[in-house]
């Protein structure tokens, strides 16, 4: 029962209008290969250093990067692109969060 409904959810998002700007806009992109290689530099770099948990805000390592690659960050397909990922991701962020409320687990095990 909860993987047929599982299968229907993931029907449903791939006929998100969300995901299907999404995919849209991946593929534009990566009919630029040079521009598509450096973006994910930029997202690489980018999510390493939001991905440190040392306590250290790194608001001046990721202002850095947004300068370094600021000419590839205009780019019309890269923002489309970028902000295509951020919507979707959003909207999966929070049908996770649906779909994991009031379900409660015992992770006593963990302490």
């Amino acid at each position: 029962m909860i993987t047929d409904m599982a299968y229907q959810l993931n029907q449903v998002i791939r006929e998100s209008e969300e995901y299907a700007r999404y995919q849209r806009s991946l593929s534009a992109l990566k009919a630029h290969p040079e521009l598509y290689h450096t973006m994910n530099v930029f997202r690489r770099r980018n999510y390493d250093l939001q991905s440190w948990e040392d306590g250290v805000n790194r608001y001046n390592e990721l202002n850095s990067l947004g300068l370094e690659f600021e000419n590839v960050l205009k780019e019309p397909l890269v923002s489309d692109f970028l902000v295509a990922e951020q919507v979707f991701s959003r909207a999966m962020q929070q049908m996770y969060e649906i779909v994991a409320q009031d379900l409660e687990l015992d992770y006593d095990y963990i302490e």
